[in-house]
């Protein structure tokens, strides 16, 4: 006798269902443990804290995106009103500079300037520029300088001559430039004095060893009025040689003014 086989079908969907059911009843019970019991309550959210804390992440994530870029927009807008102040700051500061240099030169001029028929002039170029010892100025044969003229700094300081004049520009030699001879005396006693310049705004002269002359003695040049040319700054006895070594320097720093006086020489 031969018997056949029966296959039996299972069924699949009833088997879901009972899957299905089962998970749901776990989550129930899960549920309803969470809300009794505390310790049971603590394992559930250890189990599920990392999923909870992702989340979290993500949430706080996506919350902070647009605030980035509206943080970001609004730093670049202050990034161009601050750079745009700074500009007009740096603006501002070239007009105080300039008005505070036009002021100081009116003030030069307006409180140094000689009583009597004297050249204003500014000063546009000095050592390293030009040799040292000399100046050069923006005044010339058209304001009727001529070689030869003094050249002041307030009424009675004398710091040297016009040694080349053109139109409008004119060439200064201190009473310091190395090689010139100036012809003063000494204001305390009246003694002549040759001085010649040495550079670097120093002159020196010799004289005999009983000559009256002290460290601070002011040299003064005779003319129209009587200028101070230079100050005694060293005096050395050279007892061997019997003279004394005189070391002068000019009545003012040079390198520190902008603006001179020129008395013009009268024509005959």
């Amino acid at each position: 006798m031969i018997y056949q086989i029966k296959h039996t079908r299972h069924n699949f969907l009833s088997e879901k269902i009972i899957k299905i059911s089962a998970i749901l009843l776990l989550v129930i019970l899960a549920v309803f443990l969470f809300s009794i019991f505390g310790p049971t309550r603590s394992i559930v959210l250890n189990i599920f804290s990392p999923f909870i804390k992702t989340g979290n992440y993500f949430y706080g994530l996506v919350d902070f995106v647009p605030k980035f870029f509206t943080d970001k927009n609004k730093l670049i807008a202050e990034n161009e009103v601050l750079g745009s102040l700074i500009e007009d700051d740096r603006l501002f500061k070239i007009d105080y500079e300039s008005v505070k240099y036009e002021n100081q030169k009116l003030r030069e001029e307006l409180g140094l300037r000689p009583a009597g028929d004297y050249v204003a002039s500014s000063i546009i170029a000095r050592s390293p520029q030009i040799p040292l010892d000399s100046l050069f100025i923006d005044r010339g044969s058209a304001d009727r300088l001529k070689k030869g003229d003094l050249v002041l700094v307030t009424e009675r300081v004398l710091i040297g001559r016009l040694v080349d004049v053109s139109a409008n520009k004119s060439t200064v030699a201190l009473s310091s430039f190395a090689g010139v001879a100036s012809f003063g005396y000494v204001t305390r006693t009246n003694e002549p004095l040759e001085m010649n310049g040495k550079g670097g705004g120093n002159m020196e002269a010799k004289v005999p060893i009983d000559f009256d002359i002290q460290v601070g003695d002011k040299i003064e040049i005779a003319g129209s009025t009587n200028y101070v040319a230079a100050i005694v700054g060293l005096v050395e006895e050279d007892k061997s040689a019997g003279f004394k070594n005189i070391l002068l320097s000019l009545p003012v720093n040079a390198s520190k003014i902008s603006t001179v006086f020129v008395m013009p020489t009268i024509s005959e």
